[in-house]
């Protein structure tokens, strides 16, 4: 019996052992398992890094973009009033215009209208009209720029003075 018993210790002992390498590969290859898993995990976690850094960026970007959109309203805002204001300006222009050509055909009215002739005393010459002047150009601002005026003619002196004793 002692060889029977002798020989089942060691087919146990055999088995153990065979349980424990099998055991240990297990072991080897479950921490294998454990440095890929925390090799992805840490990939994973730059991968999170990298894309909070780009919305980061991107926010910025957003910030910027809504600044220049307001700065953009405000210029065309802007824009508007001043486009209401050159419009008002000219249609204050063309009513101007229109009322320098009436008076320019009630002053040609006028003189095409002979005078009537004074009798009696010796007639001075009248003095002679001045011409019409070229219209004044209006600054759009609705100050009327400085342009060179032209002097009337000097009336001439009657002959009347020189017959006097």
């Amino acid at each position: 019996m002692n060889a029977k018993t002798g020989l089942s210790c060691l087919l146990g002992v055999l088995m153990l052992m065979l349980t424990a390498c099998g055991s240990a590969e297990l072991m080897r290859e479950k921490d294998r398992e454990n440095v890929d898993l925390r090799r992805q995990g840490e990939q994973l976690r730059l991968q999170v890094r990298a894309k909070e850094d780009e919305v980061r960026k991107l926010e910025g970007e957003l910030a910027q973009a809504k600044k220049l959109q307001t700065q953009v309203a405000s210029l065309e805002d802007r824009l508007r009033v001043m486009d209401d204001i050159m419009m008002s300006k000219s249609e204050d222009i063309a009513k101007l215009e229109a009322q320098l050509a009436a008076a320019k055909e009630a002053a040609a009215a006028a003189a095409a209208k002979p005078a009537p002739v004074k009798k009696g005393k010796a007639a001075a010459k009248a003095p002679a009209k001045a011409k019409d002047a070229p219209s004044m150009p209006v600054d759009v601002m609705g100050k009327a720029a400085e342009a060179p005026a032209k002097a009337p003619a000097p009336a001439e002196k009657a002959p009347a003075d020189a017959a006097k004793p």
